[in-house]
């Protein structure tokens, strides 16, 4: 009932479609620089204390003389002294003077030198703020959270950080969808906040020499050792990547389980967000428990059922359920939908599709809840005795119940194996570790880890105790940074380092309602269908297309575009990349043609696509068929019956037969001749061949008479197209030089396809899509196509109907059956 109100909502709510086009993207510049700390100065040293003794010498000196002139009579002799005590105080003063002056001058320098110092750190400090700064508003450009983050932290401290409910959703967007496939970044989404080194370096190549003389410089290095402290690292949105690391599995025990969910939320979110419909798809299963809490993703485009044979416009249009499967039963409708996709995913695989370096797309990011509450799972039932169900029988009771999780379901087995080769994610939500996929190769686990407290000395809990104290003293940073709430694990062989958030991002119900309706009405603009189509229907390739329910073969017969005055023979035989149709123009690349390909390649097919293409649009009188099947074939016997047909040959393998078949060949040739020379018109003749090298291999002498008729065809309005399976040698012994345009299938080797286009790539056609091949034509021109399929007794049936009226319409006599 929540969901139908959703959807009530939605509807409500929903205005017409916003066609959102491709943007270029705008990176953010992210500094690799290299920051040097500045050379700590050599200070000069201090004036040396020798100076300090002369100048006590000397007072010592002058003194005693000082003494000894006034205290003992030492007679004329006295007046000696008074030179040495004047000699004894110049020199002292001389040498205070001179150690005053050296001091002053040396503590100038000193003074100088500290204060350049301090200027520089100053500098460099300034330069790693901005870096800082840059390289965090980088990340979180990129990155953003959805809804709610703690603006004051010091995690967003000065940082220009919008969330992305507050974005516009429309066209002028520039970060809506913008994650292409070939970006580096596609399929990566954030789960949080992390501590990690920053991207620019900052080196202090005086480190030794700072500890040295540390004694002097204390306030300084203490000042540079705080820099690399504080900038040596960044706060930064934790990524995971969906694409390289999966399955993925998130763990939260016990109460931790809702913030696990939440993350669930946020992850599909970022998804959502940053990854196109085109480009990504979103599936999920999860328990009917959880209803409330996935009911808003069941209204956004990338939900939408998924189909490989639609374009996304076809799809809006055919389809309106979204692949959201909440409870048991729509668990079990979704399941097989998956496993059909993902063996699809396998064949293409299989055909060397890896060698084209072209990812499978839209990824499909799988998303599975934790299935473990009660009443989650229906309950087992015992195995019944084996008894044959009537097909009478529902499909209901006939469907497995779901006693396990859906991660454990064989459906499941190649997403969860070979994801990465098949462009498939799996997420999935884990109460305890041993509910994770074997497979799994991320970890995020929710659940504490604490060291037991007698791992810790008296004196390492007196430091923890001190560092609890000084965090105390930074309450703002500390406000959102409160420990580690999750760890990320690689499990793979070489496993990396554990990360850990800090902080998990989530997202609440009303905000994620609010982003489901602005997503809702958001349409992916597809400007080329960029995969070419797997099956084509030749109805379609005219113009307007054709209605068989209403189809006369006189509306194509009689319109003047394809005869301006005589036949321009140009049929539409398939569609290339981008929904262009091939056409095969059978005056201009013709008369005559070659087709190989290998059993189960679609050449049968091939050949009544042009067959039935020429008989669309042009009369009886314009175009006749002689069809030889060297074998008892069905793909050419089905067209005898139209009205072009003048002779169809089945199973023609003895000498005889085939001696019949030149003769008949030999008498319409100079009949044509004859014909020509009176000035009168005749149809083209197409002479279509199957299993032309087979029946060259019994009858050598079919050939001279096929080369005579191939050298004057074009003059007497004759074509061949010669069929085989593989080229057999004849292509570079005699028929190379006789055929202009060359069709190509899948092919056995790569030396065969060589002989018929001159490249190998015919052998690395898909062996699960038939009537993929290559069309060889004019100069050298190689065109890679999806050939038509057609629908045979019905428009044969009309043709044959329409024979009876032709000939009164015209007046002419007609030369069919």
């Amino acid at each position: 009932m929540g969901m139908d109100m959703l959807r009530g909502v939605a509807m409500s709510y929903q205005q017409s479609s916003s066609i959102i086009t491709r943007k270029a993207r705008v990176w953010p510049e992210i500094a690799e620089d290299t920051i040097t700390l500045p050379t700590p100065p050599t200070l000069p040293n201090l004036p040396q204390s020798s100076t300090l003794i002369t100048i006590f010498l000397s007072l010592a000196g002058m003194a005693i003389y000082g003494y000894v002139f006034t205290h003992l009579d030492t007679g004329e002799s006295s007046v000696l002294i008074i030179p040495f005590i004047a000699i004894s105080g110049l020199m002292a003063v001389s040498s205070l003077i001179m150690f005053l002056v050296q001091l002053i001058s040396v503590q100038r320098r000193r003074n100088y030198l500290l204060r350049r110092y301090h200027e520089q750190l100053q500098e460099v400090e300034q330069q790693l703020k901005l870096l800082h700064w840059h390289e965090r508003q980088a990340y979180m450009e990129l990155n953003p959270p959805l809804s709610r983050f703690e603006y004051k932290s010091s995690v967003y401290k000065n940082l220009d950080v919008k969330p992305l409910l507050q974005y516009p959703y429309n066209d002028q967007n520039m970060s809506l969808w913008a994650r292409q496939p070939d970006d580096q970044d596609f399929m990566r989404v954030r789960i949080g906040i992390e501590k990690r080194p920053a991207t620019y370096t900052i080196h202090d190549q005086q480190c030794e020499e700072r500890m040295a003389i540390a004694t002097h410089l204390d306030s300084y290095n203490d000042y540079a050792k705080s820099l690399i402290k504080t900038y040596a690292h960044v706060f930064v949105p934790l990524c995971v990547d969906l694409r390289q690391q999966s399955p993925l599995s998130i763990v939260g025990p016990g109460h931790k389980i809702v913030l696990a969910r939440e993350l669930m939320h946020s992850i599909v979110s970022h998804v959502a967000y940053h990854h196109s419909p085109e480009d990504v798809r979103i599936i999920i299963l999860a328990p009917y428990s959880q209803e409330t809490a996935w009911q808003w993703i069941s209204i956004i485009p990338h939900t939408l059922r998924y189909d490989a044979r639609l374009s996304s416009t076809h799809m809006e249009e055919t389809f309106q359920e979204h692949t959201c499967a909440i409870g048991t039963a729509a668990v079990m409708d979704q399941l097989p939908v998956i496993s059909r996709e993902l063996g699809r995913r396998e064949l293409l695989l299989g055909d060397n599709r890896q060698q084209q370096k072209s990812s499978l797309l839209p990824h499909l990011l799988i998303v599975v809840d934790a299935f473990d509450g009660p009443g989650d799972l229906d309950p087992s039932t015992p195995p019944l005795p084996t008894m044959a169900v009537p097909p009478s029988h529902p499909t209901q009771y006939r469907r497995t119940r779901l006693s396990v999780s859906p991660i454990k379901r064989p459906e499941m087995a190649l997403a969860l194996n070979r994801g990465n080769q098949l462009s498939v994610s799996v997420l999935c939500l884990c109460t305890n570790q041993s509910q994770m996929p074997q497979t799994s190769q991320l970890l995020i686990d929710l659940d504490e880890e604490k060291p037991p407290k007698t791992l810790l000395s008296n004196s390492e809990e007196e430091e923890a105790s001190s560092k609890k104290k000084r965090k105390k003293t930074t309450k703002d940073e500390d406000q959102l940074i409160a420990g580690i709430q999750a760890r990320v694990h690689s499990l793979n062989e070489k496993p990396q380092p554990t990360r850990h958030c800090l902080q998990l991002d989530s997202a609440g119900l009303e905000d994620l309602r609010s982003f489901a309706l602005r997503l809702q009405s958001l349409r992916a603009l597809n400007t080329k269908q960029l995969e070419m189509r797997t099956q084509v229907d030749l109805s379609t390739l005219f113009d307007p297309p054709l209605d068989l329910n209403t189809y006369d073969p006189f509306v194509l017969w009689n319109d003047p575009l394809f005869r301006t005055p005589r036949p321009l023979l140009r049929i539409p035989i398939g569609l290339k990349i981008g929904d262009e149709v091939q056409y095969l123009d059978l005056h201009k690349d013709g008369p005559h043609g070659l087709l190989v390909g290998q059993t189960g390649s679609g050449k049968s097919e091939l050949l009544q696509t042009i067959i039935l293409s020429l008989a669309f649009l042009y009369k009886p009188t314009e175009v006749n068929f002689l069809l030889i099947n060297y074998k008892a074939g069905l793909a050419l016997e089905s067209f005898c019956r139209l009205p072009h047909t003048i002779g169809c040959f089945s199973n023609v393998s003895s000498p005889a037969l085939i001696q019949r078949f030149v003769t008949m060949l030999r008498a319409e040739a100079t009949r044509r001749e004859a014909l020509l020379k009176e000035g009168k018109t005749m149809p083209s003749l197409f002479i279509i061949i199957d299993e032309f090298a087979e029946m060259a291999k019994c009858a050598e002498s079919v050939l001279d008479e096929l080369f005579t008729i191939m050298r004057v065809g074009r003059e007497i309005g004759m074509h061949l197209l010669l069929a085989a399976q593989r080229p057999e040698g004849i292509i570079g012994s005699r028929v190379r030089d006789y055929v202009q345009y060359r069709l190509c299938l899948r092919c056995a080797s790569p030396e065969d396809s060589r002989e018929v286009i001159r490249r190998t790539d015919a052998a690395d056609l898909p062996a699960s899509i038939p009537g993929r091949g290559y069309l060889l034509y004019g100069d050298n021109q190689l065109d890679l196509f999806q050939s038509a399929r057609v629908t045979l007794p019905f428009i044969q049936d009309q043709m044959a109907n329409a024979q009876s009226q032709l000939n009164s319409l015209l007046s002419l006599p007609f030369k069919g059956k």
